[in-house]
């Protein structure tokens, strides 16, 4: 009789080809709608109506995947929390995410010219993006993941949680923050004044990640194999079928806009686990491609950071996308996008190469890169 346990190293493919495929739809979106005329684009009708849709489920997918893979990436100590080692190291990579998402929408030449900015500026700088989203978010999730003791607990508490984030997100918004908190802490809450990804409803995308991850990691590799062969897709239908009954019966309470409402939260998760699903399958066809496939989704966040800068450059210096914004044909468009898709990652493995091969070509990228940033912000 077996009696094997959880393979606690394993690492799903179908994760990552998910996060990856999300980052690539997520570039050709970015760089389409920033160059293409919008009266070509007919949003309300087939197929931009699907390419659209498909857009707003590119960060969702993003968030799960990433609150899935924190799981099986975390080490515990002999107390069942996560270790300090990987608190410090989490905790380092949030704060760097959160100053790459405030240093690429600077509103300022220098820091000595911040006092004089104009306060609608300073709003756009105060909008929460993915990047403030995930660091944010990501620094809950490492303060739960150390006060609880096993999976189990972190997986049921981050439900909890992701559940109360999405019931909670309509009652959130009701509320003008403006009016008594500071905008940098207002625009964490509020859609009001531009941000795309407040905490609530999207940070509950990650702690749902979190808790599937948990459901996954307590399984053994084979029970793993069998779920994500063959009830993953069926868990997918259910959250979907689930969250359309929910929608529709709040949809006529006027207080609950459809991107705040629960049920459609629970659709969209419900989409993305068929996502997964799918990915599961094409997976196997993508074996002999997967350690290639894996770094690249492993630099996800990489990935996003640097097709901004090369599409719209940053607040120092412009890029295609500012220069000629809503000017290009959908055939440039296309071109344009196909360019970054491919170019973004291609200088990604071209830094790694260089890590790889040539002695202390990372220290040198890292040190120049943070010179050149300090001098853009004192000079």
């Amino acid at each position: 009789m077996s009696t094997s346990i959880p393979n606690k190293k394993h690492r799903l493919f179908a994760l990552d080809l998910a996060r990856l495929m999300a980052m690539l739809m997520m570039m050709q979106g970015h760089t389409i709608d920033a160059l293409v005329q919008p009266q070509l684009m007919h949003l309300d009708e087939f197929p931009w109506n699907v390419w659209q849709f498909m857009r707003g489920l590119t960060a969702p997918i993003f968030l799960i995947v990433s609150g899935t893979v924190h799981v099986f990436a975390m080490k515990r100590n002999e107390l069942g929390a996560m270790s300090e080692e990987t608190r410090k190291r989490r905790m380092n990579w949030a704060w760097i995410i959160l100053l790459c998402g405030y240093m690429l929408v600077f509103p300022a030449n220098r820091l000595i010219d911040l006092p004089f900015v104009q306060p609608d500026a300073l709003a756009m700088f105060f909008q929460v993006n993915i990047l403030q989203l995930t660091a944010c978010t990501l620094m809950a999730i490492v303060w739960l993941s150390t006060h609880t003791y096993s999976v189990r607990t972190l997986g049921i508490r981050s439900g909890i949680i992701a559940l109360s984030i999405f019931v909670l997100a309509p009652i959130v918004h009701s509320i003008h923050w403006f009016e008594f908190l500071p905008g940098f802490f207002a625009s964490f809450l509020s859609a009001e004044r531009g941000s795309l990804f407040p905490l609530f409803p999207t940070s509950g995308f990650m702690f749902l990640g979190v808790a599937f991850g948990s459901f996954l990691y307590l399984q053994t590799e084979e029970q793993r194999a069998i779920f994500m062969r063959k009830y993953i897709i069926l868990l997918g239908f259910i959250l979907f079928i689930l969250g359309a009954g929910i929608y529709q019966s709040t949809y006529t309470i006027a207080l609950i806009m459809e991107f705040l409402n629960p049920g459609s939260m629970i659709m969209r998760t419900g989409i993305i686990i068929l996502f997964i699903g799918l990915c599961s399958y094409l997976s196997a066809l993508l074996k002999r491609f997967e350690k290639r496939l894996v770094f690249f989704s492993s630099k996800s966040l990489h990935i996003y950071i640097l097709h901004l800068v090369l599409l719209y450059g940053t607040p120092w210096f412009p890029s295609v996308g500012r220069i000629f914004m809503h000017e290009a044909s959908l055939e440039i468009g296309a071109i344009a996008a196909l360019l970054i898709v491919t170019l973004t990652p291609g200088l990604i493995a071209l830094e790694q190469y260089a890590r790889e091969n040539l002695h202390y070509a990372h220290a040198t990228i890292k040190y120049t890169l943070a010179v050149i940033l300090a001098y853009a912000l004192i000079v």
